[in-house]
């Protein structure tokens, strides 16, 4: 059995998807098994160049029709300076439309050896923008021909990639889980992150799906040799992910004298105007550096190797319970964070997974409120994440991820045997 994975939201070093293809190709490499992942056509040629990943899918999982809205002359005219349109939106139906066909297509144009039935496709993440062309894909074929595909469900349904919430996305799942249901627990599968988003799936869609475990390298595990703690925010820079709450956070921090500097990546395309305002103002504050553009692996895991804390304040209501690469990484290393409560970050402190401090509600004082209480019992919480470290990252590696998809198809297809030669 060979693996492919379809990795479409793969564009560069700085997403997550980059070390999850990095991490499950080694891991299948380990073990005999031969694997291939697919990206987006506008991929890195440096990753290109490192041979893990293949250009092919013409548009993004984040691409979308039109530009995000906007709000106010001012910041439609930094779009248009920044080569955009001032009277784009972006539009739902044409979106699911249009990226659902052209996924359809790209699914067609791979290579013939890479979809037969002795393959194992894994759409590492899908929403309501390709489900449907997967579905169009796997009805126009034989049965008999089909490989097995396994679909993530990374995102709750009202997700959009322009970060409004759906208006229409529960019509558009409907429409395309009716058209695969003969496919459905034969030819294809279904899998979350999580508990929470797998229960939203299964109370709106009746859709039942497994765990699969993302798997993310590991950092090292915080010091705390220095006075000074550092608070790290890293990853995409934007609203849904509390970017805009930073600046105040920190000219609190200052002002209540906490002995605490704050490293904050700035990546993000110039249209949301209050990450934009927010960015700004960051510029100028001295207890923040600031960590410019998409990391490569190496300098994404030295830069958070320096937090002392890593700070998640998602928004619960845009964000949800999705799962966060970041989040992962930082359980595995032994790193504390700081968590809205309503997250699943948040969630997984309170239950005693993840060790930190949450904060609600989803504003800058109650976020600052949270850093000031976790300073005193840094070391003590440090020492809890620690001791939680080394277990949780077993579960969360290339081998536990590979273990989850074999797992997948015992009695599905196949014999027991054949499984257990696979894996060795």
């Amino acid at each position: 059995m060979k693996f492919v994975l379809i990795a479409n939201g793969l564009t560069n070093h700085g997403e997550h998807s980059y070390r999850l293809v990095h991490e499950v190709l080694g891991a299948l490499n380990r073990r005999g098994i031969e694997g291939r992942a697919y990206a987006a056509m506008s991929l890195d040629p440096a990753i290109v160049g490192e041979g893990i990943a293949i250009p092919h899918f013409k548009h993004s999982l984040y691409d979308h029709i039109g530009t995000p809205p906007l709000t106010g002359f001012s910041a439609q005219i930094e779009q248009w300076r920044n080569g955009g349109s001032i009277l784009s939106r972006p539009d739902e139906y044409l979106t699911w439309r249009f990226l659902n066909r052209s996924f359809c297509r790209d699914l067609n144009t791979l290579p013939a050896d890479d979809t037969s039935s002795n393959r194992l496709l894994v759409i590492t993440a899908i929403c309501q923008n390709q489900i449907s062309g997967l579905a169009d894909f796997m009805r126009s074929r034989p049965r008999g021909s089909l490989p097995n595909v396994v679909c993530q469900l990374m995102f709750p349904p009202h997700w959009t990639p322009w970060e409004t919430p759906a208006k229409y996305a529960d019509r558009y799942y409907r429409e395309a889980l009716q058209k695969a249901a003969p496919l459905i627990g034969d030819k294809l599968f279904f899998t979350t992150e999580n508990e929470p988003i797998a229960q939203i799936y299964l109370e709106r869609y009746g859709i039942e799906t497994k765990i699969l475990p993302v798997p993310f390298a590991r950092t090292r595990p915080p010091r705390l040799s220095q006075k000074t703690v550092r608070l790290g925010f890293f990853g995409y820079s934007k609203s849904e992910k509390g970017f805009h709450l930073l600046p105040d956070v920190a000219d609190l921090c200052r002002s209540a004298g906490l002995d605490v500097e704050f490293d904050i990546q700035i990546q993000h395309s110039r249209w949301e105007p209050v990450t934009i305002a927010a960015e700004e103002k960051l510029r100028g504050m001295p207890n923040v550096r600031l960590i410019e553009g998409a990391l490569n692996s190496d300098d994404y895991t030295a830069a958070t190797d320096r937090a002392d804390v890593i700070l998640l304040p998602y928004d619960p209501v845009l964000f949800g319970m999705r799962g966060s690469g970041l989040f992962t990484e930082s359980v595995a290393a032994g790193r504390p964070i700081i968590a809205s409560s309503g997250t699943f970050a948040g969630e997984s402190i309170l239950r005693g997974e993840a060790q930190g401090e949450t904060f609600r509600p989803h504003d800058a004082q109650q976020l600052f409120a949270a850093i000031e209480r976790i300073l005193p019992r840094l070391p003590e919480i440090v020492a809890r994440a620690q001791a939680q470290a080394e277990s949780f990252a077993r579960r969360h590696d290339g081998d536990a991820y590979v273990d989850a998809l074999l797992g997948l198809f015992n009695g599905a297809y196949g014999h027991p045997q054949e499984m257990e030669n696979e894996r060795r």
